[in-house]
């Protein structure tokens, strides 16, 4: 029940707000970096994938914003320089489609909450698209691997450890 009610709607105007004061309060940081950049697991993927696509103006901006002025403003660029997802949940042909900047994304084989139908049509049209992306499948592990933890397993350990080293490459290289 608690994901069904985590919508776009409701978590964007969060992030906004937080990626708004991360850039007030690491400016600079974020100025020699060349923007924010992001990493989701799970959950948080899906919204990786969201601010790394074209945004419409916040609800609040749109209200100071005159008649004319509005449909100019309307849409605006990602809100991320750059971003990393690992098994992503709820992810939508669309929000693949949306994506503007690099991403690199760990998935995981048959996974239940980001389908290999959703999969294989977003790279389709990613690599269609020319936008830069990497997107490795991780066969024989859970969803949810690539979180911090204690696996008995040896080789999802292995896994976990190569999908740290994947989203943390992709990160320093951008």
């Amino acid at each position: 029940m608690w994901l069904a009610r985590q919508t776009p709607e409701k978590v964007l105007p969060i992030l906004h707000r937080v990626i708004g004061a991360a850039t007030d309060e690491f400016a600079d940081a974020v100025a020699n970096g060349g923007g924010v950049y992001a990493v989701g697991y799970c959950f948080g993927g899906k919204y990786v994938c969201l601010l790394a696509a074209n945004q419409a103006a916040p609800a609040e901006k749109k209200k100071k914003l005159g008649d004319e002025e509005q449909g100019a403003k309307e849409e605006g660029g990602p809100l991320i320089k750059c971003g990393a997802l690992a098994h992503g949940t709820m992810i939508t042909r669309e929000d693949l489609e949306g994506i503007r900047v690099p991403v690199s994304m760990v998935c995981v084989e048959q996974d239940p909450l980001f389908s290999d139908e959703v999969r294989v049509s977003g790279k389709e049209y990613l690599e269609k698209e020319g936008r830069e992306f990497e997107m490795r499948v991780y066969e024989k592990v859970p969803h949810g691997f690539a979180v911090v933890g204690e696996f008995a397993d040896a080789g999802i350990r292995t896994k976990q450890a190569e999908a740290f080293e994947q989203m943390v490459g992709w990160l320093k290289g951008h």
